[in-house]
């Protein structure tokens, strides 16, 4: 039996209908593999390549300026030959046998120039008694009696804020003289300060001439020290005072 007119136009009809049908499911197919791609893409954040700007700080600002650090003699004992072990650290000598006699003491400041600036680079002298009174100096009469375990002179050099340390035993006291560390500053070798450091609880320092010289700026001279612990938890002294340098 041959088909009829009528059924030929329905088989054709469903074969367009059906080839549209394929072509629809295509189109949406690569649609959504195009959206797919799209949205992988765009979910994609780069790294970025450039490094984040650090800030780097300007010199702090100035302190105001209500004294300077008056001078003192220097005394007959500056060492004449100055021990290998010069660092800040008086205490832990460098061969010694033990640790010196005496009150540990840790002490430190800020050293200013005359505009209030901290000045960086600069190298602190301290040379002082040990804790029986006498001086790493052929000329002091009991030298030969001296504690071989104490660096008797050591050198800081200051930071970049300005600030320097110690590490030492509180001086040993003789007569006449109030117990005191002499000091001297430094810089691209030339000298800008020679004094001395005493301590707020010393009697001796009403009776003093060479403490009475700095008249008006003695407290500039005088450092308060107050019980504390090191890093092991050993008792000792800690001590402030800061330097300020007369204006040249």
């Amino acid at each position: 039996m041959k088909p009829t007119t009528l059924t030929r136009e329905i088989v054709v009809k469903f074969s367009v209908s059906k080839n549209l049908l394929l072509c629809l499911a295509f189109l949406l197919t690569a649609c959504t593999t195009i959206t797919s791609e799209e949205a992988a893409v765009a979910t994609v954040v780069p790294t970025p390549t450039h490094t984040a700007a650090t800030h780097t700080p300007g010199p702090p600002p100035p302190i105001e300026v209500t004294y300077v650090t008056p001078s003192q003699t220097e005394g007959p004992y500056y060492p004449v030959n100055k021990p290998a072990d010069r660092d800040n650290d008086l205490v832990e000598l460098e061969g010694a046998a033990g640790l010196p006699q005496g009150d540990i003491l840790e002490f430190g400041g800020t050293l200013y120039d005359g505009a209030g600036m901290p000045v960086a680079g600069a190298i602190i002298e301290i040379w002082q008694t040990d804790n029986n009174g006498i001086y790493l100096h052929p000329q002091d009469p009991q030298t030969s009696r001296r504690d071989r375990n104490f660096q008797s002179y050591g050198e800081a050099m200051t930071a970049e804020d300005g600030r320097y340390r110690f590490r030492t035993i509180v001086p040993g006291h003789y007569e006449p003289r109030p117990r005191h560390i002499h000091v001297k500053v430094k810089r691209n070798n030339q000298e800008l300060l020679t004094t001395q450091f005493y301590f707020d609880n010393d009697a001796a320092l009403a009776s003093n001439s060479i403490f009475a010289r700095a008249q008006g700026d003695q407290l500039a001279l005088i450092m308060a020290v107050t019980p504390g612990t090191d890093s092991s938890g050993n008792p000792i002294l800690r001590g402030e005072r800061d330097i300020i340098l007369r204006s040249q």
